[in-house]
């Protein structure tokens, strides 16, 4: 039984309305009632206007040509956002009421909306707005929202001062929530909804409400400009439906009944494969999110027979702010799914952004390290979760609230937890300013098992930039211990780079085997590795590779950055040796084999017109008497593009020559080459393009990645050589279909309207009659108060005849249940039902 209670926390489902929606959203008509002024339903099947449907006015939605995107919602469509783009404005002839007013909507946040670290002052909210009209110079109008935090928010004008009303309560991310605001200019106050219940009251001075009946209206945004890096910041990112301005205050019946007619699905958020359909640089088979931004990995565990895996991540858009902590899941370490973020910024120490951190698995429970960041400093926070591990629980404060005092540093960030000899320790990477400025990482022990207490224990290790070219930052540290031997990784800033070293962790400090640490990749390209055994016991490998192209080019893309394919490290001469991961085989489809295959400068076309933007070559090649011998990726015939891959045995280089890569602004073309000694015998090549990426493998020691941009049409496949005749003793090339990544985050199959509630409302508690029943079966429910809090659990047996459940409104403490509205989600059946219940 408990383990169907755990499923409550995913249930995402509609519930059965007692009325049927009317066309209008309005109140039945009364000499008292409230009156839709302003009314938006956006049932437009396509195209990039809505029509506000009391004045019939055209809203523009911003963003490119064909870019609007509507989902299912409420009543017919709702009107997608998508944090840079996707809001309607325009222009509509009201007259509005300066005693009170309402404003009503339906939201449906995927994440909340951005509060830049850097220029948005703390007490400076963003509003995701349902509705806004505000002119920005005097502050006249209303717009009225969601804000950084998911708080319900309220801003408006009453004579010459601005007012503002904030709950407490956040609503739920990618769940429909109803919200209201009404404002009484007259008396002096404000009250604020959500899901039909007051959430909040504001008092004020009396005055009257000031409008600029010119301002522009908006809807999924708020009226100010804000802006990074050429991205609009202060958008929804989600669905709004039903938006309605009233022409006096709605009663607490009216609102219940806005509420209560509805029939509420779960609004299919996930990204829609026609967003990116012609976008032929976005990986196919690599790890990455749907869109937006992503960077760091970290925190890869195995628990449960599946792999997580966390991430940098910034769904509002392809930027970096306003970090949440993506999250993905794997049963083969290939084939990932994308579920909602694990952890995103709220009031308190990580209010401004959940930063790179680790997790690790104890006594079968799994834990997050993250760093959490408010204006001033950064903190190390704790999160935990339970089975299935897609809502995480934070703690309230952080566990190490500073960097150690008295140690002159810059930044403090990224930790990493290990356990050596019995005990718990965390690396955390700063940079020392005392002396020398150097990279380094302060080291902490814990005080118990529950990982809640921790004593600083000095720096682990420090840098000498002068003679380790380590620069004068660390981050994203990694340590393993192989049995004999182990490694320190870190990624040392400026000029990102992963390095490490081998050595032994004594005392509290790494002591290592040469002062030199060793490149990570042949080539510098992949960053920030997070590692985690397999379950066959491979020390297995994910870092990301990031797209290297301007911001305009992101902001075209929509996408930030990938993952690299999974890897499998040994450690042997003092070196981590890299190959890929043995589960990427499962990936070929079809395949072209070549043997014994010569090429030589000015000889083409030796491998039949090969050609592909998702494969795997893999080959074995002697390199004769040619001096430089590799492969041309990315070949168009008609415009000259290609990317040349090679090892130079004149020089003892690798080379990347993007240099005619692309014909694409914005993207990535100059040359990388890298020093490295290799015998001029047979050299196996692994190589594995996924459109944009291109990650190499040699001799199952090396490994190298980068990105490319080719134009449509440039994916031909060719043998390189010069200097002489080289062999290509056997060659496979692979054509790769896999999914990659696919979203989770989708509507789960619920059950059919055949659920009754009975009384309803009540104040002596309430039957749930299933109907259609064909055999017996077990319900699971659960009792939800409005916080989201589970304050009831219930479970009983249900056949044909005997086909209802109560619940007789007391909490599982014996508490009476207080007024207000609550929602019953429960199993049946293996399917999902929810419906709502009013306490008198």
């Amino acid at each position: 039984m408990n383990k169907k209670y755990l499923l409550l926390g995913l249930l995402l489902i509609g519930c059965k309305s007692k009325q049927d929606p009317k066309p209008d959203p309005g109140p039945d008509p009364g000499s008292n009632a409230a009156s839709q002024i302003i009314g938006f339903s956006f049932n437009e099947t396509s195209g990039q206007n809505t029509t506000e449907s009391k004045t019939k006015s055209n809203f523009i939605i911003a963003g490119p040509t064909d870019s609007a995107e509507r989902i299912a919602g409420l009543e017919g469509n709702a009107l997608r956002v998508n944090g840079y783009y996707g809001w309607a404005s325009g222009n509509a002839a009201i007259s509005y009421p300066t005693k009170n007013i309402a404003v009503s909507g339906w939201i449906a946040p995927a994440v909340f909306p951005v509060q830049r670290k850097n220029q948005d002052p703390i007490t400076e909210h963003t509003v995701a707005a349902v509705f806004s009209n505000m002119n920005t110079s005097n502050s006249a109008g209303v717009s009225f929202g969601i804000n950084q935090h998911g708080r319900v928010i309220a801003q408006f004008k009453i004579g010459n001062d601005v007012r503002q009303i904030i709950s407490d309560e956040e609503v739920k991310l990618r769940e429909w929530s109803f919200i209201v605001v009404n404002i009484d200019a007259e008396k002096g106050a404000a009250k604020l909804f959500l899901n039909g219940v007051e959430i909040e009251s504001s008092s004020f001075a009396a005055g009257a409400l000031a409008w600029d009946k010119n301002a522009t209206i908006f809807v999924g945004k708020e009226s100010k400009v804000k802006t990074l890096a050429g991205f609009d910041t202060n958008a929804l990112t989600g669905a709004v439906d039903l938006v309605s301005v009233w022409d006096k205050m709605l009663t607490a019946d009216e609102i219940q009944t806005n509420y209560q007619k509805q029939k509420i699905t779960i609004p299919d958020l996930r990204i829609p494969n026609e967003r990116f359909a012609d976008d032929n640089n976005k990986p196919k088979y690599h790890l990455m999110p749907s869109a937006g931004w992503t960077n760091e990995s970290h925190g890869m565990i195995y628990l449960d027979g599946k792999y997580h895996i966390f991430s940098q991540r910034n769904i509002n858009g392809p930027y970096l702010e306003h970090i949440n902590w993506g999250h993905y899941v794997s049963n083969d370490l290939v084939n990932w799914e994308e579920l909602k973020q694990a952890l995103w910024p709220q009031p308190g120490f990580d209010e401004v952004g959940i930063w790179s951190g680790h997790a690790v698995v104890s006594g079968g429970k799994p834990y997050l390290f993250y760093t959490g960041v408010d204006k001033s400093k950064a903190g190390i926070g704790l999160a935990t979760a339970v089975s299935p591990y897609i809502d995480w629980t934070k703690n309230a404060s952080a566990i190490i609230t500073s960097a150690p005092a008295g140690v002159s540093h810059a930044d403090f960030r990224d930790p990493f937890v290990f356990k050596e000899n019995g005990s718990w320790y965390m690396m955390i990477g700063t940079g020392l300013r005392s002396g020398t400025s150097r990279g380094g990482l302060f080291l902490y022990k814990a005080l118990n098992e529950d990982f809640q207490q921790w004593t600083y224990q000095g720096t682990m290790l420090e840098g000498n930039p002068a003679s380790d070219g380590t620069g004068d930052f660390w981050e994203m540290p990694v340590y393993y211990n192989f049995g004999s031997k182990s490694i320190l990784l870190i990624n040392k800033l400026p000029n990102a780079n992963a390095l490490y070293w081998t050595g032994n962790f004594n005392n509290g400090k790494f002591v290592t085997d040469n002062g030199t640490p060793e490149r990570l990749d042949v080539i510098n390209q992949l960053l920030s590795p997070t590692i985690q055994q397999d379950k066959d016991g491979n020390l297995t490998a994910i870092g990301i590779i990031p797209d290297g192209v301007t911001s305009d080019k992101h902001k075209e893309q929509g996408w930030a950055n990938i993952f690299s394919l999974p890897r499998v490290w040994t450690l042997a001469n003092n070196k981590i040796y890299q190959k890929p991961h043995p589960n990427l085989t499962a990936l070929r489809k079809g395949s072209q084999k070549f043997s014994n295959v010569n090429f030589s400068a000015g000889v083409s076309n030796v491998l039949n017109n090969a050609k592909g933007t998702q494969y795997e070559i893999e080959a074995t090649i002697n390199p004769g008497d040619a001096t430089k011998v590799g492969f041309i990726l990315n070949k168009g015939v008609a415009n000259g593009e290609e990317t040349i891959i090679y090892y130079d045995y004149t020089t003892q280089n690798f080379v990347v020559n993007r240099s005619n890569s692309s014909k694409l602004t914005g993207v990535p073309l100059g040359n990388l080459a890298t020093s490295y000694t290799m015998p001029k015998q047979d050299m196996k090549w692994r190589i594995f393009v996924d459109a944009s990426v291109i990650e190499v493998f040699i001799d199952d020691q090396l490994a190298f990645a980068t990105r490319v941009f080719p134009s449509k049409g440039s994916d031909g496949i060719e043998l390189y050589a010069q200097g002489g005749t080289a062999t290509a003793k056997d060659l496979t090339i692979y054509n790769i279909e896999g999914s990659g990544t696919v979203s989770t985050q989708k509507p789960a199959k619920q059950k059919e309207a055949d659920l009754q509630v009975f009384p309803n409302p009540s104040d002596s508690g309430f039957n749930f009659q299933f109907n259609t029943l064909a055999q017996g079966t077990v319900v699971y429910a659960a009792v939800v108060d409005i916080s989201g809090t589970i304050v009831r659990k219930i479970a009983a047996m249900v056949d044909p005849e005997n086909n209802s459940i109560q619940w007789d409104g007391y909490y599982d403490n014996g508490l009476k249940a207080s007024r207000g509205v609550y929602l019953i989600k429960g199993i049946i059946n293996n399917e999902i039902f929810q419906t709502k219940v009013i306490v008198k």
